[in-house]
């Protein structure tokens, strides 16, 4: 490994790390007064709890504010190198600028890595652990059964209402189902007692079938067969936010609402930003070498550091925005989760590739230049 990329991505891992420990003091001071005055003054409250509960937090915290923590590691790095004139001095040297990207790529590619195992793996578990202690703290009692009660469900052509349902038993209490023939109308209704799974089969327990034809045909039984592809898992009618499911979780809900006939929008859009979030990070890394280099040259590093902050600021508006149009159905989920990060990228590749051929300047600027020199002599 060159000594080069060798020092150029400690030093930017090395920001990165400095960056973090600033986000995470300054979350840790805010946060951890506001949840203090939310829980302080609870019966159940302890300092345990307390201090699992912000340790729990900091995961979301960390996914939300990833991608502006590296423009920010990246703006300061390269404006610091190009102040003490070492980007000059590589340049002077014949390093082509692709060589000194390098590096930081490679922090950002490190940092969207770390992105999607937080958000696939850790997320889940620290949503799950938070709720927790949350409940803990206000002496909320957890119910572990996970039983739903007045279910609505759709397999094919039948619709099935039940009054409960324990997906642990794989049990559905007070059953109806509503059979439709191929032309949607209404064929037969079952009503039940109650449904239960018996290894891969369902069956139906003391009911009366009601068949509609040319006359009413009424059959009632104590026990048959139950033609429906329903699984134990689509008895648990919880619906976690998306943010909190992994990515196979995340597929498996999404794919289960739709066989349902539910909207599952929301989970698609998710499902999309789990695999297009990390590239953010990338972007933002992009993004900040030209305008830490170039902005240097026409008026030092405090100018750079703003625009770069504002181009961030923009990249995450946009980001929401989308997000939302696609929640909303306005866009496709992989345009609302896929069409900002592209944006970004595609314009920090322009911007790197005028960086990396100099244009000459035009001749109002020199002409300016040399005024202004005059006038101050």
């Amino acid at each position: 490994m060159p000594i080069l990329f060798r020092h150029l991505l400690g030093l930017y891992l090395g920001g990165v790390v400095r960056v973090i420990g600033i986000f995470l003091g300054l979350f840790l001071l805010m946060d951890g007064i506001e949840s203090l005055r939310r829980f302080g003054d609870e019966v159940h409250f302890t300092w345990p709890d307390m201090v699992l509960y912000m340790v729990a937090r900091i995961p979301a915290y960390m996914i939300q504010f990833l991608p502006p923590i590296a423009l920010l590691a990246a703006l300061l790095v390269l404006g610091r190198l190009a102040r003490q004139n070492e980007i000059m001095i590589m340049r002077a040297s014949g390093v082509p600028i692709y060589r000194i990207l390098i590096p930081f790529l490679m922090g950002g590619m490190l940092l969207a890595v770390a992105h999607l195992l937080l958000q696939d793996r850790v997320i889940p578990w620290s949503n799950h652990l938070q709720q927790t202690l949350k409940d803990r703290l206000t002496g909320v009692p957890v119910d572990a059964a996970s039983e739903g009660g007045n279910l609505w469900l759709r397999s094919g052509r039948q619709i099935i209402h039940a009054r409960l349902a324990s997906p642990h038993h794989r049990i559905l209490l007070d059953v109806t189902v509503f059979a439709f023939d191929d032309h949607f109308h209404l064929a037969s209704r079952i009503e039940a007692h109650k449904a239960e799974m018996v290894g891969d089969a369902w069956f139906l327990i003391r009911g009366v079938t009601y068949r509609f034809g040319d006359r009413l045909e009424v059959d009632r039984f104590d026990r048959r067969p139950w033609s429906v592809t329903l699984d134990a898992g689509q008895l648990d009618r919880t619906t976690p936010p998306p943010n909190s499911l992994s990515i196979r979780q995340l597929h498996q809900l999404a794919g289960r609402l739709v066989r349902e006939g539910y909207d599952a929008t929301p989970y698609w859009v998710m499902l999309q930003r789990k695999f297009a979030d990390p590239l953010t990070t990338l972007a933002a890394v992009l993004l900040a070498f030209p305008f830490s280099l170039r902005l240097e040259r026409l008026g030092g590093g405090t100018r750079s550091l703003i625009a770069g902050l504002l181009v961030g600021f923009g990249m995450f508006v946009l980001v929401d925005l989308t997000t939302a149009l696609g929640m909303g159905g306005r866009l496709p989920p992989a345009v609302a989760a896929w069409s900002p990060v592209l944006f970004f990228l595609g314009i920090g590749g322009f911007l790197l590739l005028h960086l990396a051929a100099p244009v000459r300047e035009r001749s109002w600027v020199i002409a300016w230049r040399r005024w202004r020199t005059a006038r101050i002599r």
